[in-house]
């Protein structure tokens, strides 16, 4: 039996204008009812229908559907499109009505418009970011976020001197957004790290550090505790396996058993072929790393990553049956160092053409600085070139002597290449794997004692007579009163104040000279490079001092100088030390210098009781802070400072 067609029911019709009528006229329980029944009809029809007769109407449908889209007149498609989108707006209306009602639950007692917290309904939409579920009206982006912190929700000015509450403020101001509560209500892990990396230690023989107390000190200097190095090698000496490999290797098929202070194998991962009790596992080793100036212990480091399954330290430095001195000699017989061909060409070619002064310069630099791979090889070749000029004064000293050079020439020229290396920033030649030069302890204070002590008496003597009478009341005022906290040994900071143009370094270079000709010592540094000039004997302050180039909140600063160098010697047997341009200067500078002068003279006072003279103007050039503002200025300036 064919099925019964229903009534053509288009807009146009009659019977169409009749049912719009009837539905009008209904109430809300009416139009329910309607619904209902439609639905119940047609889910019945739907499940009585054969898979061929509901292919059959899906094609139908799409034909009828494409037919009459395009017996449309654009009239009739704008007013069907329009229809459209408000049967949209009002589904989504009512949607959004329902889930208004879902994500918040009103609370008389609360305040909604201040409260930061919501709760979140029903997860809807799909963040554009990154594809996760979010609530329709949460902002966008913000799920994104998860693992990298909390989201701050929430900000405000607060009254001066009004306690803060961090933990509150967090609390209130913590927004949480939908993926970010799900994950933590699931807890699911919030970050995680893969694969394992364990660090292992590297140092000298005897070099690792220990922590001991008074009880225990001889037992931990005789019996050092195991790093991961030394348990390296007393598992080389026993395991085969392990001889294979190279010490970074080690976590892949041992762990560390901090206990115990040893590597065992691993009993889970994956067999390794040929060695059935053996598990391979995911760590990964990494070795501390060691600045090149640390020169043993960095070549220590590079053998580590080449020679496979040392028993000792000895063992390490053992090639082809030579053992080497040294760890750099080592790591040079294995081919891991650059030679030194550049150099060696670079001295050649000074030698034919520059004095040996210049050479001795040149050959400093490049111990200095280039980090040549064997310096010692360098000094063998060309050390009589550097000694040349010092042969040559001896053989016009003693004319009627045969002379050739001698080790105490040598010596000589070693003691000079050393000064200067020192004076560079280097290190002594005996960590360089030079011959160490032989001089008296006094020799070693490098040249910063001989230039503050080498000043001509005569010269000093004239200029102090040619010039203190030329001194004007206020300047000679001055004057003595310093001269007279020389005396004195009083020490403290004295701060000449004076603007420019008025004679501040005139009378600062006569308290310089005065000092000096009584053998003593007076520092003269400046805060800019053209005040040194106009000193006597004037350098800036941080080439004499060593300041800090940084200076950090909170934290108390030291000028790099150590005791036992020609620097501290100096700050330590000086009486004067003059600061010109000091307003200059950051206040924790000044403090620096003063932290370091009382270690250096194991004297509590003020700058360790030395006189301090200080000389500037306020109304020229303040502290110069990047990006800073005035109030940073001020803060920064010497009248800040606590002393």
């Amino acid at each position: 039996m064919p099925v019964k067609k229903r009534a053509s029911l288009g807009r146009s019709t009659s019977a169409a204008r009749r049912m719009a009528a009837t539905r009008a006229a209904e109430d809300s329980e009416d139009a329910r009812t309607r619904l209902d029944g439609q639905r119940a009809r047609q889910a019945a029809s739907r499940a009585a229908e054969s898979p061929e007769r509901r292919q059959s109407r899906r094609e139908d449908d799409r034909a009828r559907h494409a037919a009459s889209r395009a017996a449309e007149n654009p009239i009739q498609r704008r007013t069907r499109s329009e229809d459209q989108r408000r049967r949209q707006a009002a589904s989504r209306a009512a949607q959004w009505t329902f889930m208004e009602g879902e994500a918040f639950r009103y609370d008389p007692a609360n305040n909604y418009d201040s409260h930061p917290q919501l709760n979140i309904g029903q997860m809807s939409d799909v963040c554009p970011y990154c594809n996760a579920l979010k609530w329709h009206a949460e902002t966008r982006g913000m799920c994104c976020s998860g693992g990298k912190g909390s989201d701050q929700a929430v900000f405000g000015l607060g009254k001066d001197g009004a306690p803060v509450d961090e933990i509150s403020n967090y609390q209130l101001g913590r927004y949480i957004s939908s993926n970010e509560a799900v994950w933590r209500i699931l807890d699911f892990p919030i970050h995680e790290r893969y694969p394992t990396v364990v660090h292992l230690a590297v140092h000298l023989e005897n070099g690792q550090r220990i922590y001991f107390t008074e009880d225990n000190v001889h037992e931990k200097v005789n019996e050092p505790p195991r790093t991961t190095l030394t348990a390296f090698f007393l598992l080389c000496q026993k395991d085969d396996f392990a001889k294979t490999l190279l010490y970074c290797d080690i976590p892949k098929y041992y762990t560390w058993n901090a206990s115990e202070k040893m590597f065992k194998r691993r009993v889970q991962g994956t067999a390794v072929l040929g060695y059935p009790d053996i598990r391979e596992g995911d760590a990964l080793g990494r070795v501390y790393t060691v600045h090149p100036n640390n020169f043993e212990c960095f070549f220590l480091r590079l053998l580590l990553h080449v020679v496979r399954g040392p028993t000792s330290f000895e063992a390490l430095r053992t090639v082809n049956g030579q053992i080497c001195a040294t760890f750099r000699e080592a790591c040079q017989l294995h081919g891991l160092l650059e030679d030194d061909q550049q150099w060696d060409a670079t001295m050649s070619e000074a030698a034919a053409a520059q004095s040996p002064a210049r050479l001795r310069n040149l050959f400093a630099l490049i111990l200095a600085v280039c980090g040549p791979s064997n310096p010692k090889q360098l000094w063998e070749s060309y050390k009589e070139s550097l000694t040349e000029d010092i042969l040559r004064n001896a053989r016009r000293q003693n004319p009627g002597m045969n002379l050739d050079y001698t080790p105490d020439m040598f010596n000589q020229a070693l003691i000079i290449i050393e000064n200067k290396v020192l004076e560079m920033g280097g290190k002594e030649l005996e960590k360089l794997e030079l011959p160490t030069p032989q001089r008296n302890s006094g020799d070693r204070l490098n040249s910063a004692m001989l230039r503050e002590t080498s000043y001509d008496v005569k010269e000093l003597d004239a200029y102090i007579t040619a010039n203190e009478p030329l001194l004007v009341p206020d300047q000679r005022a001055a004057y003595n009163a310093i001269l007279n906290q020389i005396e004195k040994k009083a020490g403290g900071i004295i701060f000449l104040d004076a603007p420019g143009g008025t004679g501040k370094t005139f009378v600062i270079n006569l308290l310089l000279a005065k000092i000096r000709h009584q053998s003593k010592i007076a520092i003269a540094v400046a805060s800019s490079g053209i005040a040194a000039t106009l000193l006597q004997g004037g350098c800036t302050a941080h080439s004499t001092l060593k300041l800090p180039l940084k200076f950090l909140e909170n934290q108390t600063h030291l000028c790099s100088i150590t005791k036992g160098t020609g620097e501290a010697k100096v700050l330590q047997e000086c009486e004067l030390i003059v600061w010109d341009e000091c307003t200059m200067a950051h206040r924790y500078a000044l403090e620096a210098l003063n932290h370091t002068l009382q270690d250096l003279r194991n004297n509590g006072k003020n700058m360790g009781g030395v006189v301090v003279l200080i000389a500037g103007d306020f109304r020229q050039t303040l502290p110069v802070i990047p990006k800073g503002i005035m109030a940073d200025e001020l803060k920064a300036c010497l009248k800040s400072a606590y002393l």
